[in-house]
């Protein structure tokens, strides 16, 4: 081969190693200005699961209502179940399926260790396009997700599979928060703060029933299938909530379905495990962390009972009760920012606080107040009921007319106190 044929083949491989860095620049910076531009919701929920070397024996399906039910921190201090709450804002049983379809798939690309049990929230609304793109925006294309976007996103099918074509022109409004976003610690957990009265109508006869809608029957049925298929136990539960009398009755037609598929079923909306609609509940359709970890307990239990092994003696349990440690310290962060006496109330009923609590006996006579002492009592936190015409006295010195005063302190470190409020008229608060 003469000079020239071997200069011509070294220019042509020149040009075509070019071509390709070329493209796979542009793959990359394509890649890039899809992360940085599109919706962060489903990449701030799921990369917890996705970089970890946990093994997850429990997987929590649902919506909204799952996410701020159940808490996999406390499931595993309290049993030692590992466990991640995969259920996302506004996206339902339908969602649901073609989700655990695409983490199971990535769970086997991977060689990680399949769950045991798959619980699944049977509340079920219509999923809009925006809800699904905060689960699926974090999901890189696959054939999974075309199918999700083919049956569930009717016209919006391109921007669910291709989300940059949604998102390219946000680059005015980047914030920091796009490059570096906040990701969810609580393995999917969320916890809303707040103190609401119930709807109109709550629920708690099972044999008030309704129809099951025929789609969301359908979309169980696949589920049920898909967990078969890997030999993974599937759980059907329902969270308590206080508004949609239609779908608490459709709610109790699932315990003629689990029966007729052989699967466990809990309605808690039919259990008496001491969730108080007064007090339990963020608002109309949702728990705050009380009644989350009433929710999470008893699930601990059931789960216990089904025989899920017990991972405290493990060799991850010392990194899970660091983050356990790391939960404290977030919900006493949150206590330093709480406005409202009922909320405040509600938030130091707390496994790991221990409480001094002065109260004027007029502040009792709201039934919300006057429940969240009880409850106070019960745990075996302080409470001093003072009379009319008295002044509290806060152990912390602190001067000022006050109806309600707490003193708050981590349990094994009284020495100092973690948090201390004021309240006048049950409402507002005054710094400490």
């Amino acid at each position: 081969m003469n000079r020239n044929k071997v200069w011509e083949i070294l220019k042509k491989g020149k040009q075509i190693l070019s071509f390709l860095c070329v493209i796979g620049l542009f793959v990359v910076g394509l890649r890039y200005c899809s992360r940085v531009l599109v919706n962060k919701t489903s990449i701030k929920k799921y990369e917890q699961f996705f970089h970890t070397d946990k093994r997850f024996d429990v997987l929590f399906l649902g919506s909204s209502h799952v996410i701020n039910g159940v808490s996999p921190l406390d499931l595993f201090r309290d049993y030692g179940i590992a466990s991640f709450n995969l259920s996302q804002h506004g996206n339902y049983v339908r969602s649901a399926y073609y989700l655990l379809a695409q983490i199971l798939e990535i769970i086997e690309s991977e060689n990680r260790d399949m769950p045991k049990v798959v619980v699944l929230d049977v509340f079920a609304d219509g999923e809009s396009v925006p809800s699904l793109h905060n689960a699926w925006d974090g999901f890189p294309s696959s054939e999974i997700k075309r199918d999700m976007a083919r049956n569930l996103a009717n016209d919006k099918q391109t921007e669910m599979v291709l989300p940059l074509s949604l998102y390219h022109s946000r680059w005015n409004e980047l914030a920091k928060q796009d490059f570096n976003p906040t990701i969810n610690q609580l393995y999917g957990a969320e916890l809303r703060y707040g103190v609401s009265l119930p709807g109109a109508e709550i629920i708690t006869d099972p044999e008030e029933k309704g129809d099951i809608d025929e789609e969301k029957r359908l979309y169980v049925d696949r589920i049920k299938k898909l967990c078969s298929s890997f030999g993974i136990r599937l759980v059907l539960i329902n969270i308590p909530y206080s508004y949609k009398p239609e779908w608490q009755r459709e709610a109790n037609a699932f315990y003629d379905y689990a029966q007729e598929n052989q699967l466990c079923y809990i309605n808690y909306m039919n259990e008496d495990i001491g969730i108080d609609f007064d007090i339990d509940l963020f608002d109309t359709g949702h728990l705050n962390p009380a009644g989350m970890r009433k929710i999470t307990h008893e699930l601990g239990k059931l789960l216990q009972g089904m025989e899920v092994e017990d991972r405290r003696d493990g060799d991850q349990a010392e990194q899970w009760m660091e983050e356990y440690g790391d939960f404290i310290q977030f919900r006493i962060n949150k206590l330093k920012q709480i406005s409202q006496a009922a909320i405040y109330l509600m938030s130091i009923n707390d496994p790991d606080l221990f409480s001094v609590v002065q109260i004027k006996r007029s502040a009792l006579e709201n039934v919300q107040i006057r429940k969240l002492i009880q409850r106070l009592k019960e745990g075996e936190n302080q409470v001093e009921i003072v009379e009319e015409g008295q002044k509290l006295t806060p152990l912390d010195g602190k001067e000022g007319e006050f109806d309600i005063y707490c003193t708050v302190y981590e349990k094994g470190n009284q020495d100092s106190p973690a948090d201390s409020r004021g309240f006048v008229h049950q409402e507002s608060y005054v710094e400490k």
